[in-house]
């Protein structure tokens, strides 16, 4: 007996490049203690890709992607949770999370409530791995001056792109009794085109930015600790470290942290980036870049023979797009802009 053909439409083409990238995710991923929240992402969109497929080719009796909507959104909030604060593993609570998800599943029939709840949990969890991603960002910024080695700006736009992607499912879903037959499937079909380049783009972004990331912990008992503690004892700290760092040309240093003046001065690393937000009250990303500026500013007034950016990277900026971004924040001008307005 012979297998009837089956007929790929190009949205089942894409579903199936998007069940490849999961797959492919999880394979490459799996057993790293960080990515342990990004591989249930993946397992969780492959199972969403999956069921998603054989509905459309009717080989289920029953829909079960209307409730796997409400698995998507608590998924990436763990992925986001486990990669910037990996002293909070996956635990078997963390499973309450996708109960909602269980609970539709005896709902399948109301499809469009459930859709509908599915597409307001994404968005409610898209919001907390936001919020995440910003205390994450202030967190390098008070322990680090190479900021922009490890920022994740690459995933907040994936986020932010996703819960735009989300709110025009939402648009799609209630027009769809009144959308012509073709426009109807070319739209699902650009959308499924759009998740597979997010999918895409996750697996790259965290591929090509492997680094291990700084712990919050250490920053929020950090901020705890010192609460109590005088401006005055903060501002006399942040004194000495100053000294320190103009004396020993220490910010020259290209990929200079807070460790590395605590294993200069014998002081507690959370010590040094509360004197200098107290003390000198500004974060230690951005006290370093103040003086590296100063340097280079300094240094194209002595030495005009040389370029712009070997004085920058001589100054301990690691890049030139990094040298353009800070010296502009800075300042409020471009470095050529603001050299010139000196001379005048």
């Amino acid at each position: 007996m012979m297998l009837a053909p089956i007929e790929l439409l190009p949205v089942n083409v894409v579903q199936l490049l998007m069940l490849f990238v999961s797959v492919l995710a999880i394979a490459m991923l799996r057993g790293q203690p960080r990515y342990t929240g990004l591989v249930l992402a993946f397992l969780v969109q492959a199972l969403a890709v999956l069921f998603n497929f054989l509905e459309e080719l009717r080989f289920v009796p029953v829909f079960v992607t209307p409730a796997m909507s409400l698995a998507g959104g608590p998924s990436l909030y763990l992925f986001v949770r486990v990669l910037v604060r990996p002293e909070q593993p996956l635990v078997g609570r963390d499973a309450v999370h996708f109960v909602p998800a269980l609970v539709a599943l005896f709902f399948a029939s109301h499809i469009g409530w459930v859709l509908a709840l599915g597409a307001l949990s994404q968005l409610i969890y898209l919001k907390l791995s936001l919020v995440l991603l910003l205390r994450y960002e202030r967190a390098i910024k008070e322990r680090r001056a190479d900021t922009e080695r490890l920022q994740l700006r690459w995933l907040m736009w994936l986020l932010f792109t996703l819960m735009g992607l989300i709110v025009i499912e939402i648009v799609r879903a209630n027009l769809q009794p009144f959308l012509p037959y073709e426009l109807r499937n070319q739209w699902y079909f650009i959308d499924q085109v759009i998740l597979l380049l997010l999918l895409a783009g996750f697996l790259v972004g965290i591929v090509r930015q492997p680094e291990v990331f700084d712990d919050l912990q250490e920053f929020e008992e950090a901020e705890k600790a010192n609460a109590q503690a005088s401006n005055e004892q903060a501002l006399g700290l942040f004194t000495e470290i100053d000294r320190l760092v103009k004396t020993e040309e220490l910010f020259l240093k290209p990929r200079l942290a807070l460790q590395d003046i605590a294993s200069l001065t014998g002081l507690n690393a959370k010590d040094i980036s509360w004197a200098i937000n107290q003390g000198g009250q500004t974060s230690f990303s951005d006290y370093i870049n103040q003086l590296r500026i100063a340097q280079v500013v300094e240094m194209a007034q002595s030495q005009p023979q040389k370029s712009l950016l070997d004085i920058a990277l001589d100054a301990g900026f690691s890049s030139k797009s990094s040298f353009n971004a800070v010296f502009k924040k800075q300042t409020g001008m471009p470095p050529s802009r603001y050299l010139k307005s000196l001379e005048s």
